[in-house]
């Protein structure tokens, strides 16, 4: 069985001595003083059973301190100094439990292969690129069997290479199960190309997994020691397959309906033969209490178990009566939990990875009462999933600390977290919030790259692109249009809240999408901290209170035509939006406040700070177009620049290569000038006649404008020049009147690479400084 009770708590006092720099911390550690060092002469010492194991050891000691340490199976000899021995023995700590003697040597012993993997994590994390680790002895097991993370792929897609990077993520902090969430209303992501097969269509195309895939993150999943559960939901969140109806205000499938579980059947049975964990997850099964509904599921719960899975199923209100031995996922609140706990079922507590990183979980018992506890990551801001890992990584280090350790101390552990470093073996780049941007353009077909929204295959409220041949809701078809019959869902109204809006309309850019009263737009995202940056076009064509951008308890409102941001309370920026014109807004939080800036111009700031609110766009009486996302907050030049962006163009310029004929220092250089930051620039020798400085477009590109951001040292007269290769050069404007400022050089009308500004003559009597450098098409 892969779910199990908790093991016993670490006794009080176990961590008299100061721990070691691990995380999760070991539940016993006893210092001996000095330190064991890794050498070049060091080595691997397992049996044979243990050789794959003693392998990847290998792999992650080179990885992280540079030393390949050779690998010896067979009769294992007696260790010499520096060498790393595995043992499997037996032992009370259960099968991922072990135990390390640090002293001339290092012992891991365990009596399963799991525990001598946890062994070796600890080891690494105590290495790190010194090559050393205190002397001591670790006795070691987790509080809880089951250590899980909830990956909601259908509504935010993954590659598989991030969820392979996921399972290093978590074996590195000794988490042991990930339960991917591969169909719902949004999607089905699991692809089956095979003829004979039953055809489903994909709700977002070519944002899939092929058995290969799967196959391929299983394989990671096993050299790390961690189980991948399918939840193929066929209970409650099915739009993308099969018809819903009305049931308690819930949308579920009409599993009364004899064909609609044949379907669902026919998916079990396609798919869940991909995974070798025994169990696969069904979706919600207290979604509604009709009799004929709980009939259809409980014979779809069976079909599961003829198939030789252990179905898990998700509650958020009670357990219905229930057969067999589900395992019970239990997302409701702490105080409904002991009604999941009435009959004999595995329950594992859900806690959501939502919120500020800020030591909640550590505070949090994740042991009483229930089989395990799992984390709930159902983070997609912006549709990146390197955003979503970033805003993961702080509550998945805390959850999985609590997981194993329910007695180490708080204190002292974000210094831990921060010794230990990151994963060995990982493949993608680093993830950081702060490069993730999602823009809805509304000028076609939309399926995001990163699938931030929704896009339900509900059967009412449908909105789609022209090109579908259906047409989306029009004002005088009330709620909805005709759907199509197969084709590109845009995007939908939230469920039971209302219709889609109108789209395609005249945009600002291109075409837009208009809301009114009860119309809106899900976009499926979760709420992102601070900091965070929202542009938009907005045209507001009543006074009546409606919302731009809407999350859970948190919200950018108008109301009377005045924006406001709205969380545990509700602060105006005094700006009223004008009627009937298309208003360019830009809205910056960070921990400190959120401020406002309209068609380029710094309205001010409120105190109030909220989470991006990324559930949903409208209702609101008017149209929004070229809606931006991202999880940086601009400065107030960078949002003048967002606003120039979205009307004229990007600015080519921004951070490519840029050279100059000189430098007054070296934290000075040209690149300063185009990285989009008002505080740093490019100052050129002092008292010298002529300078220059030169950016790479990177391509031929037309150039219609330049603008100069001068800081006190400016050229009073200059060129500014192209040239298709940075070699031969053309004049396309010369200026002989610059005072300083900043300087907007239009109407050029060039085609060109590299574009340069040729210092001529100072303004000054020092150089000449630029604070940026921009280029434009229009």
């Amino acid at each position: 069985m892969l779910l199990a009770v908790q093991a016993a708590a670490v006794p009080a006092g176990a961590h008299a001595e100061e721990l070691p720099a691990t995380v999760p911390a070991p539940a016993r550690w006893s210092g001996a003083g000095g330190s064991f060092q890794l050498t070049p002469e060091s080595r691997i010492l397992a049996a044979p059973q243990s050789a794959e194991l003693a392998g990847l050891l290998g792999e992650h000691l080179r990885e992280a301190t540079g030393l390949a340490v050779p690998v010896v199976t067979g009769p294992v000899p007696e260790p010499a100094p520096g060498d790393v021995r595995l043992v499997r023995e037996a032992g009370t700590g259960g099968p991922e439990g072990y135990r390390m003697e640090i002293g001339d040597h290092v012992e891991i012993g365990a009596p399963e292969q799991a525990g001598l993997f946890y062994g070796g994590r600890t080891l690494l994390q105590l290495l790190g690129a010194d090559r050393t680790a205190p002397r001591g002895t670790l006795e070691d097991r987790p509080a809880l069997r089951t250590r899980m993370v909830i990956l909601d792929v259908q509504r935010g897609f993954w590659p598989a290479a991030r969820i392979q990077d996921l399972i290093r993520r978590m074996a590195w902090l000794k988490l042991n199960t990930l339960h991917l969430r591969l169909s719902g209303d949004a999607a089905l992501r699991l692809s089956d190309p095979a003829p004979s097969g039953p055809a489903f269509a994909a709700a977002v195309p070519a944002r899939h997994y092929t058995r290969a895939d799967i196959d391929a993150v299983q394989a990671v999943a096993a050299r790390h020691h961690v189980t991948v559960v399918p939840e193929i939901d066929v209970l409650d969140g099915t739009a993308a397959l099969t018809p819903v109806r009305r049931c308690a205000g819930e949308h579920v499938p009409d599993l009364a309906d004899a064909e609609v579980r044949k379907r669902l059947a026919a998916v079990l049975d396609t798919f869940s033969g991909w995974f070798g964990a025994g169990l696969v997850g069904l979706g919600r099964v207290d979604a509604c209490d009709e009799p004929e509904w709980r009939e259809g599921a409980r014979e779809l719960i069976a079909h599961a178990v003829s198939l030789g899975r252990r179905p898990v199923l998700t509650v958020r209100d009670r357990v219905p009566p229930l057969e067999g031995e589900p395992v019970i996922l239990h997302e409701a609140a702490p105080e409904t939990r002991a009604s999941a706990r009435s009959g004999e079922h595995d329950v594992v507590d859900v806690v959501e990875a939502a919120g500020w990183y800020a030591g909640d979980l550590l505070r949090q018992d994740p042991g009483a009462g229930g089989s395990g506890r799992a984390l709930l990551a159902e983070i997609t801001p912006f549709g990146d999933p390197g955003a979503a890992e970033a805003a993961l990584a702080g509550p998945l280090a805390e959850f999985a600390e609590r997981a194993w350790n329910r007695d180490s101390p708080a204190e002292g552990f974000s210094a831990r977290l921060g010794a230990v470093g990151g994963a060995p073996g990982l493949l993608s780049e680093n993830p950081r919030a702060g490069g993730a941007e999602h823009r809805y353009g509304f000028d076609g077909l939309h399926v995001p790259a990163g699938g931030t929204h929704a896009p339900a295959a509900w059967r009412q409220g449908l909105l789609v692109s022209a090109a579908d041949g259906a047409g989306g809701a029009r004002p005088d078809e009330g709620a909805g249009g005709t759907p199509p019959e197969e084709g590109g869902v845009h995007a939908t109204a939230e469920p039971g809240r209302g219709a889609a809006p109108w789209f395609p309309v005249p945009g600002r850019l291109g075409t837009a999408a208009r809301f009114g009263e009860g119309r809106r737009f899900t976009l499926g995202g979760a709420s992102a901290p601070p900091p965070w940056t929202v542009s938009m076009w907005v045209r507001s064509e009543d006074r009546a209170r409606g919302t731009l951008l809407g999350g859970l308890g948190q919200a950018i409102v108008v109301d009377g035509g005045e924006i406001a941001v709205s969380g545990v309370r509700e602060f105006a920026f005094g700006y009223r939006l004008p009627l009937n014109r298309w208003t360019h807004l830009v809205l910056v939080a960070t921990p400190g406040g959120t401020t406002l800036h309209a068609d380029g111009r710094r309205i001010g700031t409120v105190p109030e700070v909220i989470g991006l609110p990324a559930w949903s766009m409208g209702p609101f009486g008017g149209a929004l177009d070229e809606v931006a996302m991202s999880g940086t907050a601009l400065t107030d030049r960078q949002a003048r620049e967002r606003h120039r962006a979205d009307s004229i163009g990007p600015d080519l310029a921004l951070g490519r290569p840029a050279t100059a004929s000189g430098v007054e220092s070296g934290e000075l250089g040209p690149e300063k000038a185009v990285d989009g930051d008002p505080d740093t620039r490019w100052g050129s020798v002092k008292r010298a006649d002529p300078q220059w400085i030169q950016v790479d477009l990177g391509a031929a590109r037309k150039v219609g404008r330049v603008v100069l951001h001068w800081e006190r040292a400016y050229g009073s007269r200059y060129r500014i020049e192209g040239s298709p290769d940075g070699v031969s050069w053309t004049v396309l404007r010369e200026v002989g009147t610059g005072d300083g400022g900043v300087d907007e050089v239009a109407g050029l009308s060039a085609v060109a690479r590299h574009v340069r500004v040729h210092g001529v003559r100072r303004g000054t009597g020092w150089g000449y400084s630029l604070m940026g450098l921009s280029v434009y098409e229009g």
